[in-house]
């Protein structure tokens, strides 16, 4: 799928879901992440991003740590476990050195995964919100 594509689907998906964090391209943030909404993320992250709503992460971005979310479009790089509600969808640009966990996946040709897929059924820590680690 065209990258420009996911990203406008991505902004207008749900009027109750707006973005309301974005890390632009030349932020780099030591720490994790938390959210109630959607994040956009163009930047650089070394630590851990949760948020109950959706997460989109740009083709230049790099997190280094979990994303944790309702959906999750990746176009960049992701260092760590990526675990979705809903839908995760990887983009040709995506690099994943993780496992990814969720209900539905989309995967273009050119993606690259390192890492185990587990399709969920009901999650009792993602229908809590309840994301931290035990």
């Amino acid at each position: 799928m065209n990258i420009k594509r996911q990203l406008a689907e991505f902004m207008n998906s749900n009027d109750s879901d707006k973005v309301d964090t974005v890390v632009g391209s030349t932020v780099v943030i030591d720490g994790p992440l938390t959210s109630k909404k959607a994040i956009r993320i163009d930047g650089i992250i070394h630590g851990n991003v949760t948020t109950k709503g959706n997460v989109f992460t740009g083709p230049d971005s790099v997190i280094n740590g979990k994303i944790t979310a309702r959906n999750i479009t990746v176009c960049g790089i992701v260092n760590g476990d990526v675990k979705a509600k809903g839908r995760i969808i990887l983009t040709a640009k995506a690099r994943i050195s993780g496992d990814l966990s969720m209900d539905h996946v989309v995967i273009d040709e050119g993606a690259l995964i390192n890492g185990n897929i587990t399709m969920l059924k009901d999650d009792p820590a993602l229908e809590s919100g309840d994301t931290e680690e035990e």
